[in-house]
């Protein structure tokens, strides 16, 4: 029976592999991205579950699902140049990507499936900095956070739980990791962008108030909070805490044992020991 060993939070924004590049040892976000990647070395999974959305680079709007999974055995990216980064080669473990999709389907969750994908930032970034060797397979979950109507919260939570008796019921002993990721105030590109600048955080207040009910484990009250409206007050992309959520679903009522805030970003990063942690 395979057990969850780890589940992570972060961001995926595309520019932190360039600036890493250029800004070495100074990089805050390379630093705090050490800090996960000892976390998930520590824990020695042999696969890695992803969770994210994509940026209409593998999906587009005459085919958007709200909830997908790759179940080829190879994938590759970023299919968005993603600056810096080189282009990956991935495994895709598809027998254990099949066996999930058929329970969640089972477990009443309308999947889409695709045997042909390639991937974008939002799983490649995190991927980048936590196993830049590549070497583990992985099985690639996408989230519909971006184009409205947006699943609820309460619903991603319930995946997360999902998923997590998913990963358990697996056959083989594997030892499995969760990557999910995205920012918690962001606005890309939009009116409430900073002068002079591509992205804007509108509402960093709430993005802390997240980490606040993250820390005390009142995962309850932020699935209560963190409606369609609410998210995306807090930007455009502010859906992405839907990643963070199907991660709280598949964890659980657990403190994260590393959580780092990034306010002036939107972002944090998160770490939890799991041992088996999500029943």
């Amino acid at each position: 029976m395979a057990e969850i060993v780890a589940v992570y939070a972060v961001p995926h924004t595309p520019s932190f592999v360039v600036e890493a590049q250029l800004e070495g040892e100074r990089s805050e976000t390379a630093q705090f991205f050490s800090k996960i990647r000892s976390h998930l070395e520590a824990s020695k999974p042999d696969l890695i579950l992803t969770v994210n959305n994509d940026h209409f680079n593998t999906f587009f709007f005459d085919n958007w699902p709200t909830y997908a999974i790759g179940t080829a055995e190879r994938t590759a990216g970023p299919n968005d140049q993603t600056p810096g980064m080189p282009w990956y080669e991935l495994t895709v473990d598809g027998a254990a990507a099949r066996h999930i999709l058929r329970f969640l389907i089972e477990d009443g969750f309308d999947f889409t499936s695709s045997l042909e994908f390639e991937i974008d930032h939002g799983a490649l970034v995190p991927l980048h900095f936590m196993t830049p060797a590549m070497e583990l397979p992985i099985v690639p979950i996408f989230i519909n956070c971006v184009v409205p109507p947006l699943p609820s919260a309460a619903r991603c939570y319930a995946l997360g739980r999902s998923i997590a008796k998913a990963i358990r019921s697996l056959k083989t002993a594997s030892r499995v990791a969760i990557v999910a990721s995205g920012s918690l105030s962001l606005e890309i590109g939009g009116p409430r962008a900073d002068l002079g600048k591509t992205f804007g955080v509108p509402d960093p207040a709430w993005a802390s108030w997240i980490l606040e009910r993250i820390q005390s484990c009142e995962h309850g009250e932020l699935i209560e909070a963190a409606s369609e409206a609410r998210m995306l007050e807090a930007g455009n992309v502010g859906g992405e805490l839907l990643n963070w959520i199907v991660a709280l679903g598949i964890i659980g009522p657990s403190a994260p044992a590393l959580l780092i805030n990034q306010p002036e970003l939107g972002n944090a990063f998160a770490a939890w020991s799991a041992g088996g942690t999500g029943s």
